[in-house]
């Protein structure tokens, strides 16, 4: 049995923006744990077990795996989570599962409307190009004549760098849009982007 109180601090600690947490009544008045509508484990007996990932073994110094479930006979191989060890193994376990499906931009979203997009298409052309050239994006988002490819980028579109990086450059760009600054986008963003290199290889080098 796990109680509210648990469920609540479970909550509190984890669930953010990022990282939507949602349960489900399991038996003995246990709870399944769902993350931006994926399943990751559940709550059972006062612990948090998430489903068994090699970076979460490997931070919690591998133990033995517990079987976990929605019932006796649908068990799942789970690791039981030490309090001290929540946060960082919910960020592991995502990045392992689930990350590289993450939407990181969608063109269509950030621009409501057609004539919003057709307005801000030229803006996201420059900003593509420059995103590939700086080697953020695995592939070329534009064909020969410029025109964008593809509206929506997922987390396994980037690189190592552009993980960081595109982000962090994006946001940037798109208040510099809603702005209408009187410098050039090229100009910003390459002034955007000196800075935030100096902060990724600051990140990395740790």
């Amino acid at each position: 049995m796990t109680s509210i109180d648990f469920l609540n601090k479970v909550h509190k600690s984890l669930d953010s923006q990022e990282y939507n947490l949602s349960y489900s009544p399991a038996k003995s008045k246990n709870f399944m744990l769902y993350c931006n509508g994926n399943f990751i484990g559940g709550l059972f007996d006062e612990e948090l077990c998430f489903v068994y990932a090699d970076s979460v073994s490997d931070l919690l110094g591998h133990p033995e795996p517990v079987y976990r479930g929605y019932s006796s006979t649908a068990q799942h191989r789970m690791l039981v989570i030490p309090e001290e060890h929540w946060e960082r193994a919910l960020k592991l376990l995502y990045a392992e599962k689930f990350d590289w499906s993450r939407l990181v931009y969608d063109i269509t979203y950030t621009s409501i409307g057609a004539a919003v997009v057709e307005d801000f298409y030229d803006e996201n052309v420059v900003f593509l190009r420059f995103c590939f050239e700086k080697e953020l994006l695995k592939k070329d988002p534009l064909d020969r004549q410029g025109r964008i490819l593809r509206m929506v980028y997922l987390n396994q579109d980037l690189t190592k760098a552009g993980k960081y990086l595109f982000p962090r450059l994006m946001q940037k760009f798109l208040v510099f849009t809603d702005r209408k600054g009187k410098t050039t986008l090229e100009t910003m963003l390459n002034r955007w982007y000196i800075a935030l290199e100096k902060e990724y290889r600051n990140h990395i080098e740790g």
